[in-house]
């Protein structure tokens, strides 16, 4: 007798089948997290978009600088001898110098003590001695403290020194071969004298006797003595001097055998250096939006920005910017950088097209081309203002970037809503197909019982 039976359990295998129907699930999850993706790719390209309008607008920024237009250099024939800077009141010349003698600082010495020396300061006592030099005096105390003190030559230093910065002075002590060197300030005038005042620090050092007469001079305070132009000159100081030549400050090196000659003039090369970077960093920033806005003809391929209204906006204005002209300049003066030779080459590249014209207009008449840049509608102008809004904290792109990144967390916070719902269902599936499992088992077990009630009364004879 055929019993038909209710075949194979096709919830075997639960766990493949809620998986199964949770990818199916899933899905929407899918796209937001790409959708999501899309738009992290986009807050990056606009933190991309910002560090290129940056660099032109802070080459710009220098171009507005206002001495950029007006540097000065000073050149030195020998350099190991005499260097030089110039500010831009310099006027231009040629000066030809010589140093006699550089300015010297006053130095005395102790006598050679032993490697064990001490001057003891006895307890409750205080020994003090006096550094003085033009108008400047200052104290050095050595305290005896409640037992006594012994004080070697490096704590005697360590005193002056800590005296000598307190009071803002360049006067410095060392040991050096067991022997206290202390060196005042550059110039005759600053010659220094000595004191004991308390106690006899100095004189058992040797350093003067009990008249305060130094013992130990090992060179004397003196001037700095040059020429400028058959000039005689005397400063008590070697560098900075800002006070011989109208905006230049002269650096003397060492005494010279014949004179240096130092050429004072406009500082082109570092004009055009800026100018350079500039049409470097312009050139830059097009390519990139270039890059970023293309549209393949072929393969209709769109690059990130494409369409992009503001990057639209921003190529566009950036290359007016720089061809329209600049009011205001005066009379016979060029009016756009095209006339000081900077065009757009058919590639449309900023480019120095005319070197000659502008290192002739930067030699004869810088502040034309100053006002070209930094005029309040000139280009560097224009340039400034218009990337200073997008890119400044709180600006255009960021808004841009926080409103994109407003999005991101939405798409977070459904994600997560879903993922919580979905597990929740992916439990409820899981418990429906067991409960069916079951069921089904327990309808295998019946027709299993039911089919051996059947085959047992088909084996009885009567």
């Amino acid at each position: 007798m055929n019993v038909p039976t209710l075949g194979t359990n096709p919830f075997s295998n639960i766990e493949q089948l809620v998986q199964q129907y949770m990818a199916i699930e899933r899905q929407p999850i899918a796209r937001l997290q790409a959708q999501k993706g899309e738009i992290n790719a986009k807050i990056s390209l606009y933190s991309e978009l910002s560090d290129q309008l940056s660099s032109l607008q802070s080459k710009a920024e220098d171009l507005l600088e206002d001495d950029f237009f007006l540097q000065n250099s000073a050149t030195s024939s020998d350099t190991s001898k005499l260097t030089a800077t110039a500010g831009t009141s310099a006027s231009a010349g040629t000066y030809e110098i010589t140093i006699t003698d550089l300015a010297t600082a006053h130095r005395v010495a102790s006598e050679q003590k032993t490697s064990d020396w001490t001057y003891t300061v006895a307890a409750g006592e205080t020994h003090s001695f006096t550094i003085s030099y033009g108008s400047t005096t200052f104290t050095i105390e050595l305290e005896g403290g409640d037992t006594g003190q012994d004080y070697t030559l490096s704590d005697i230093r360590d005193a002056i020194n800590a005296e000598a910065e307190e009071q803002g002075s360049e006067v410095y002590a060392s040991v050096v071969d067991n022997t206290l060197i202390i060196e005042g300030e550059l110039g005759a005038s600053n010659a220094m004298s000595f004191e004991d005042v308390t106690g006899t620090v100095l004189q058992s050092l040797d350093v003067i006797d009990a008249t305060g007469t130094i013992q130990h001079e090992l060179q004397a305070a003196s001037d700095a003595h040059f020429t400028v132009n058959g000039l005689s000159v005397t400063r008590s100081q070697n560098e900075d001097i800002d006070d011989v030549i109208e905006g230049v400050t002269l650096n003397l090196l060492a005494p010279t055998s014949e004179a240096v000659t130092l050429e004072v003039s406009r500082d082109t090369s570092a004009i055009m250096n800026g100018i350079n970077d500039f049409i470097s960093a312009f050139n830059d920033l097009m390519d990139y939006l270039n890059e970023q806005t293309q549209v393949d003809p072929t393969t209709y391929t769109r690059g990130a920005l494409a369409g992009d209204s503001l990057v639209s906006f921003v190529k566009r204005q950036l290359i007016n910017y720089v061809l329209q002209s600049v009011s205001g300049v005066s009379d016979d003066n060029p009016s756009s950088l095209s006339q000081i030779g900077i065009t757009f080459d058919e590639d449309m590249h900023l480019t120095v097209s005319d070197s000659g014209t502008l290192n002739e207009y930067l030699s004869e008449n810088p502040q034309a081309v100053a006002d070209l840049f930094q005029l309040s509608d000139g280009v560097a102008q224009r340039i400034y203002d218009l990337l200073n809004p997008l890119t400044q904290s709180g600006g255009t792109i960021e808004e841009q970037k926080e409103v994109l990144q407003d999005q991101v967390e939405s798409i977070d916070d459904r994600i997560e809503r879903l993922e919580a719902m979905l597990q929740r269902r992916e439990e409820q599936i899981r418990d429906e197909l067991v409960s069916l499992q079951q069921a089904l088992i327990a309808a295998v077990q019946q027709q299993a019982f039911m089919q051996s009630l059947l085959y047992g009364i088909g084996s009885i004879s009567f």
